[in-house]
């Protein structure tokens, strides 16, 4: 199951929120000199950073090669299949999206 998270345009976002009994701090930041939007990604519980600075990308499951249980998924809503190059571009065109890996296992097994 995917669960939507609430972003917004706002170029320096932060949040904590529980997913599957795992406590999880994102920041959201717009790298202006890239013209892209990037992720930082920490467990807060046990002072673990898991990522720094991932860009994001529509349509690639973030964090599918980590050990991680859980993955993001960036989903472009306009269908023009393009990045968010912009401060307006990510929650305007695009919504992110957690959901657990053994989700996309098991759904991938039942088509």
């Amino acid at each position: 199951m995917w669960y939507q998270l609430p972003i917004t345009n706002a170029p320096y976002q932060e949040q904590v929120f529980d997913f599957n009994g795992v406590k999880i701090k994102l920041t959201l930041r717009y790298n202006s000199i890239g013209q892209c939007w990037v992720m930082d990604l920490s467990e807060p519980i046990n002072q673990r950073t898991i990522c720094e600075g991932m860009a994001l990308a529509i349509g690639v499951p973030l964090l599918h090669r980590t050990s991680q249980p859980y993955q993001f998924w960036l989903m472009e809503l306009s269908k023009t299949h393009l990045d968010p190059t912009t401060v307006e571009g990510l929650a305007n065109r695009c919504q992110l999206f957690i959901e657990a890996k053994y989700e996309t296992v098991r759904t991938a097994m039942e088509t």
